[in-house]
C-alpha cells in the first residue's frame, strides 16, 4: 500500500491506476466522457473528476470495497464536484481541504478553467490577478516586489490549511517538471492539473491580448518540460 491516510490516498499509485482504467471503461463504454450530474461531455481530461459517494474518512479509506469500488464512484465535471461538496458545507460535514495546482502555458485558460470549477468557499491564489488587483496596466516591475510577498504569504496559508475554505486552487505556469516537483512537496499538493492548450492557440491568445503576453507565451515553450 503506497498510503498511510486519506491525504496521501489520492496521490498514491493505486489511485492513479484504478482512476486511468475507470476512465478508461467509461471511454470504452460511452465513446465519451459523460458527467454523471449534469450529463453533458467532459471534453477535456482534466476536468473529469472521480467522486466517492461514499464519502472516504480515515477508516474506509483503507478498505477498497470502498476507496477502489467502481460502484462507488461518480464520473463528475470538475465544477459539479465542487457543487456537490458546496452542499455537503451546510450540514456538519467537516472536508479534507484539497489543493489544486492549475499549470500550463500563458493564454492557455488556466484561469477560465478555475472560474468555472472553483466554488463560492475555495481559495484562488493567481498571480497575475494579484498584478491587477495592486496596478493598472502591464507594467509590473513598480509592485513586483508587493505582489510576490503577497503570493507567499498565501501560499503558506495553502501550506498550513489556514483559513476555511473548502479547496485551494494555485495558477501557475510552472514550466519546469522541477519547479512542479517543488511546488508539491512545499504545500502538499493534491492533484496537478495541466491546461494543455496547444502552442499555437496560445500564441494566437497571446497576440490578441498584446503587451507583453507573446513575450511571456514564447518563453513559456521555450522551457517547457513534460
Amino acid at each position: 500500500m503506497a498510503y498511510t491516510s486519506r491525504h496521501e490516498f489520492y496521490r498514491s499509485s493505486e489511485w492513479s491506476k484504478f482512476r486511468q482504467a475507470y476512465i478508461g471503461e467509461r471511454l470504452a463504454r460511452d465513446g465519451e466522457l459523460i458527467c454523471d450530474m449534469c450529463g453533458q461531455p467532459i471534453i477535456k481530461a482534466y476536468d473529469a473528476i472521480l467522486h466517492h459517494v461514499e464519502e472516504l474518512d480515515d477508516v474506509n479509506v483503507f478498505d477498497a470495497t470502498v476507496a477502489l469500488n467502481p460502484e462507488n464512484i461518480q464520473l463528475l465535471h470538475h465544477a459539479c464536484h465542487n457543487k456537490v461538496h458546496d452542499r455537503w458545507q451546510g450540514g456538519n460535514y467537516a472536508p479534507v481541504k484539497k489543493v489544486m495546482v492549475v499549470w500550463g502555458s500563458p493564454c492557455a485558460g488556466k484561469r477560465a478553467f478555475v472560474d468555472k470549477a472553483a466554488g463560492p468557499r475555495d481559495l484562488i491564489v493567481d498571480i497575475d490577478r494579484l498584478y491587477e488587483a495592486l496596478s493598472i496596466g502591464d507594467d509590473r516591475k513598480a509592485v513586483k516586489t508587493n505582489v510576490m510577498n503577497l503570493y507567499r504569504q498565501l501560499m503558506d496559508m495553502v501550506r498550513t490549511r489556514n483559513g476555511r475554505w473548502v479547496n485551494a486552487w494555485i495558477i501557475r505556469t510552472l514550466p519546469y517538471i522541477v519547479d512542479r516537483d517543488r511546488i508539491i512537496k512545499e504545500v502538499d499538493v493534491d492533484e496537478l492539473i495541466h491546461i494543455d492548450t496547444p502552442m499555437e492557440e496560445c500564441m494566437m491568445e497571446a497576440e490578441q491580448r498584446g503587451g507583453e503576453w507573446k513575450d511571456w507565451t514564447e518563453q513559456y515553450w521555450s522551457r517547457f518540460q513534460v
